[in-house]
């Protein structure tokens, strides 16, 4: 039998090069690239895609869309937005007396209101 050994070291350099690989940007964006950092630095910013696109074009003579741009910034920058965490809201102090005494007055949810302005409504009140 004809074993293979592959020496310590060899392994050592084979996990740095994988702990370090990072895939090629495909190459529709290959343009995009070139100008990888004007574009990380004008979303910082805050620019649009639609911003990004057009000093793309006045300045470089890159013609791509808006939407190249975000795609762009999506898939290859990672730039997707979190949506931002729900935070609870905090439970209501007990609501004044004259609030209470309105609450008290409505119908109850489910229940229709009769139609016409709600203006004669509160004279009436």
């Amino acid at each position: 039998m004809n074993a293979t050994i592959v020496s310590a070291e060899a392994k050592a350099r084979l996990t740095e090069a994988v702990n370090h690989y990072t895939p090629p940007a495909p190459e529709k964006y290959r343009v995009l690239n070139e100008v990888k950092e004007s574009i990380i630095a004008l979303r910082e910013r805050k620019a649009s895609y639609e911003t990004i696109r057009a000093m793309l074009h006045e300045n470089a003579g890159i013609e791509v869309s808006h939407q190249a741009v975000a795609r762009y910034c999506r898939e290859v920058l990672d730039t997707a937005k979190l949506k931002k965490p729900r935070h609870p809201k905090t439970p209501a102090a007990e609501p004044p007396a004259s609030a209470q005494a309105e609450l008290a007055a409505r119908p109850p949810s489910g229940q229709l209101r009769p139609r016409g302005s709600r203006s004669a409504d509160s004279k009436n009140l």
